[in-house]
């Protein structure tokens, strides 16, 4: 059968071959959204690596001269480094707050600009440098425990550095950098050390990897730990008020819940000069970042929709206008005998079979396009699940588009009696 189609293919080729360059163009284009669309939803859809839910991020300052609260610095009795933990442990016994922790730059969805050269020191990695900028998050211990991050095996880091009776330079990398400078192997127990420093910077513990957000691919980063020297180091030279001190409550509170909060804390707000004068969600933080990024999902989700729209309308009508103008073809058949059942069999290869044969030519298309690095292979390689899905895909929801056009048209013309058949032949 599929060798008397191809042959009524052939012989019809000047009219299969709009529909066969119809078809190709389709799918060309189908292919390239719907491969975009897959990156997306895949990026989308893998795990962050923290969790903000009943997060928040309490906004600090120093308050000034013309404060009535002001403390003179002649009558101050402690230094910045001790308000800030002060400050901290005030807010962590109210009865609704589940832990607090401190970081610089390094609140999920802040777009935190710390940057560093760190590079590994050991036998087998010395003198290897990356010569790239990596991300390094700034945290107290209790970061892990606000925000969720757990190591590779799902355990908490915070009992990790508890058991580990962290006292200064120690460092957590996320298993992205561990892979970049261990090549496969543990990083547990390895040193690291910056540029333009002589000291060596333990690994203890690796992290589940991290994402700026919904539409970033995790990044090789890592978090040094603020406490002891480190802690009074990055306080006295990014100050206690450029803090982010970030807040995990223990239920969801509204935005009257934790005005109502503040109210009935804000003795406990403020510490000598260093106090809280708002707050704001980082479920906020996470929509003011995304907020252009989801605006350009929608106009490229829209464009698919009309595109797929408009190759649905052209190639349902394309053959179902086809099949229309070959009724005289089809009640002929019938007429002469021919299996209803076959009938339609034969039509419908016909139709796949034409897309089919389109096959070749797009394959040669893709792979141009992959050869250009068009496609995004950032944010996801290409696999063959990615392929399949993409590109079978398109294949298969148009061969449902071809099939349906073809049973529109081909219900009717089957339904002729025999001499209407022959009247229209």
């Amino acid at each position: 059968m599929i060798k008397h189609v191809l042959k009524i293919i052939w012989a019809q080729r000047r009219n299969n071959g709009w529909i066969f360059a119809e078809l190709f163009i389709v799918a060309c284009a189908l292919w390239y959204v719907a491969d975009r669309l897959y990156v997306d939803v895949i990026t989308w859809n893998t795990p962050l690596g923290y969790d903000i839910e009943n997060t928040w991020r309490f906004k600090l300052m120093k308050l000034g001269p013309s404060s009535p609260s002001f403390v003179p610095e002649s009558e101050y009795a402690s230094d910045q480094t001790a308000d800030l933990l002060k400050l901290m442990e005030q807010i962590r016994l109210h009865p609704a707050v589940e832990e607090v922790c401190v970081t610089y730059y390094s609140c999920p969805y802040s777009g935190g600009n710390s940057w560093g050269n760190p590079f590994p020191v050991d036998e087998d990695t010395a003198g290897f440098s990356t010569h790239k900028s990596l991300q390094i998050r700034r945290v107290s211990p209790e970061y892990f425990d606000v925000f969720r991050v757990k190591d590779l095996q799902g355990r908490s880091l915070t009992s990790t550095i508890k058991k580990a009776e962290v006292i200064d330079r120690q460092v957590i990398i996320t298993e992205d950098l561990e892979a970049l400078f261990f090549k496969g192997k543990s990083a547990y127990g390895r040193k690291l050390r910056y540029d333009n420093s002589e000291v060596d910077v333990p690994v203890l513990a690796v992290s589940c990897p991290v994402r700026a957000d919904e539409y970033s691919k995790s990044e090789p980063a890592l978090y040094e730990l603020l406490v002891g020297e480190r802690m009074e180091e990055s306080v006295n030279d990014l100050g206690a008020e450029n803090a982010e001190l970030c807040v995990r409550m223990k239920r969801q509170l509204s935005k009257d819940e934790i005005n109502s909060l503040l109210e009935e804390t804000s003795e406990r707000l403020t510490v000598n000069n260093l106090n809280v004068y708002g707050v704001m969600p980082v479920a906020g933080l996470r929509d003011l970042r995304i907020s252009q990024r989801n605006a350009g999902q929608c106009k490229q989700l829209s464009l698919a929709v009309f595109l797929l729209v408009n190759a649905f309308f052209g190639i349902v009508g394309t053959f179902w206008l086809r099949t229309r103008q070959r009724r005289g073809e089809t009640g002929l058949r019938i007429a002469l005998g021919a299996n209803r059942f076959r009938l339609k069999e034969y039509f419908f290869s016909e139709g796949v079979l034409l897309l089919l044969l389109t096959v070749p030519l797009s394959l040669v298309f893709v792979a141009n396009m992959i050869a250009a690095d068009i496609p995004d292979t950032y944010r996801l390689s290409n696999t063959a699940g990615r392929f399949i899905v993409s590109f079978g895909g398109i294949y298969l929801l148009m061969a449902l588009m071809i099939v349906a056009g073809i049973r529109l048209s081909i219900q009717k013309a089957m339904a002729m009696t025999p001499a209407e058949a022959l009247h229209h032949e």
